[in-house]
């Protein structure tokens, strides 16, 4: 599993690479094909996506958000080649890349990265960290001593919910990517996401919240390291009837 994650690592190393030299606009305009996952699909997701098949392949099935399932072998890989699309055709640096490996109905090794400033977030089974790829060093994935806000994704969406949330003294940021959202739970108050995210959007950053408090149904995922913000949170929810 370590050469998979050195792999994955790879692969976000060569995007980030391509990013950063942005010499070609048009990596950010609509390809015009609606990918798998049901999303537009911008020339850079497609070209990111190739670049993870590249490295990924020979370690098991792909099941990716642009093309879905290709390939074959015993276990499945799972990638949301750019998470936060929107973000990064309108230069917000809040955008990333989350890939899992799946044995059987289980993730067993994760990475998410965010591509805009080199942080990426590793869970193996029996190692969790945080690194960057420009400073290559592990880091523990610790908790904020007294974090000040959380993260609602899709609250524009949900405007009943974010006003509950707001009268109910709670902070939070709405990015625009939930992979990498959950990749940065640890730090933050909490994660909530409304909706039916897709598999693609979640199963990397859930394996690495593991070890924190998780509700999740089909119309909505909570995720908090403090137990009575989680609670808390599950009454609003709730009463907001999702």
């Amino acid at each position: 599993m370590q050469a998979f994650i050195e792999a994955a690592i790879d692969a976000n190393q060569e995007i980030a690479a391509l990013l950063r030299r942005n010499e070609d606009d048009s990596l950010f305009y609509p390809d015009g094909r609606i990918g798998y996952g049901g999303d537009r699909s911008l020339k850079i997701d497609l070209i990111a996506e190739e670049i993870f098949i590249k490295r990924l392949g020979g370690f098991g099935r792909i099941n990716s958000e642009e093309c879905g399932p290709i390939g074959d072998g015993k276990d499945e890989i799972i990638i949301d080649p750019i998470d936060g699309s929107a973000n990064i055709a309108s230069g917000f640096p809040y955008y990333g890349a989350s890939v899992a490996l799946k044995s059987g109905v289980k993730a067993v090794a994760s990475i998410v990265c965010n591509l805009a400033n080199g942080d990426y977030f590793v869970k193996l089974r029996d190692e969790t960290y945080r690194s960057n790829l420009y400073d290559p060093k592990k880091l523990p994935l610790e908790r904020a001593l007294k974090p000040q806000a959380g993260f609602f994704e899709k609250a524009y969406s949900h405007p009943k919910l974010a006003k509950a949330l707001n009268k109910n003294g709670f902070k939070f940021r709405s990015p625009g990517a939930l992979a990498l959202s959950l990749a940065y739970a640890h730090g933050a108050s909490f994660v909530a996401a409304a909706g039916a995210p897709r598999e693609y959007d979640i199963i990397a950053g859930l394996h690495l919240c593991e070890d924190l408090h998780i509700f999740r149904n089909e119309k909505l995922i909570l995720v908090s390291a403090d137990q009575a913000v989680f609670e808390r949170l599950k009454s609003v929810f709730i009463e907001g009837e999702l």
